[in-house]
């Protein structure tokens, strides 16, 4: 957890979300509708199969649109996630001792 003036992040929850995006972008990346219609004579009609093929050729050019930008938005927050990481870290190094140690031993 980071918590500042006005803001409260919690990291973990930002890390999982990146990764969940990236996933079902990977996921994405990995399946084209393109092969989902067959061959044009399990419709019996070559215009039906060639409406459909159009269809999920269409489809799958919009669905490649949205997962590159979904995968910029993953890759971004596994970067703020780190960073937050890399910051909280860095600042815990420039203590010499527990701020909270005077606090908790009555003082």
């Amino acid at each position: 957890m980071v918590n500042g003036p006005g803001f409260h992040v919690d990291v973990d929850k930002v890390a999982e979300a990146g990764h969940g995006i990236s996933q079902a972008v990977n996921d994405q990346d990995n399946f084209e509708l393109r092969g989902l219609c067959g061959d044009s004579d399990l419709y019996g009609h070559q215009g039906l199969h060639d409406a459909l093929m159009d269809f999920c050729v269409r489809w799958s050019d919009g669905l490649d649109v949205l997962t590159d930008d979904a995968g910029a938005i993953g890759d971004a927050l596994t970067k703020a996630a780190d960073a937050y990481r890399g910051i909280d870290d860095a600042t815990a190094r420039t203590l010499s001792g527990d701020p909270g140690q005077g606090a908790v031993d009555g003082g």
